[in-house]
């Protein structure tokens, strides 16, 4: 099982709406988007680029990610709950941008709520060694 094209530019469209959220774009955040466009198997500048336009570009489709299987979300979403919390916060709007996810893929609301529950347990883990999405790239 692997994530078609489509997949993962949706990934990545996805993580820069998530980190949009808060309308901050924090080093941390910007620095797991590098890594993570990486193994999405995206030009360094392209992901530099994406994130410099980010608040101001109006072209970036708002619709939250839509993927072929529920694994592909889980694992998105739990990508999207360390990011989130890269800042050492989930700003509201963030929240309710991973409950959007979650609920265009076909989860719940308080699956969200259990997987932040479970990460925050878990002291947040946010280091950027491996993501959960590159299971399935």
């Amino acid at each position: 099982m692997k994530l078609t094209l489509r997949e993962r530019s949706e990934c990545f469209r996805g993580f820069l709406l998530l980190i949009a959220q808060d309308r901050v774009v924090s080093p941390e955040e910007k620095q797991i988007l590098l890594l993570v466009g990486k193994a999405l198997d995206f030009e360094q500048s392209f992901c530099e680029e994406a994130m410099h336009d980010l608040l101001d570009n109006a072209h970036i489709a708002k619709d939250p990610p839509v993927f072929s299987l529920r694994e592909y979300a889980e694992a998105f979403l739990s990508d999207c709950i360390r990011i989130a919390g890269a800042d050492h916060t989930i700003h509201p709007n963030e929240l309710k941008w991973l409950i959007r996810i979650a609920e265009a893929n076909g989860l719940t609301a308080s699956w969200v709520d259990e997987a932040v529950r479970k990460a925050v347990e878990e002291r947040m883990e946010t280091s950027p060694r491996r993501m959960e999405i590159e299971a399935y790239i």
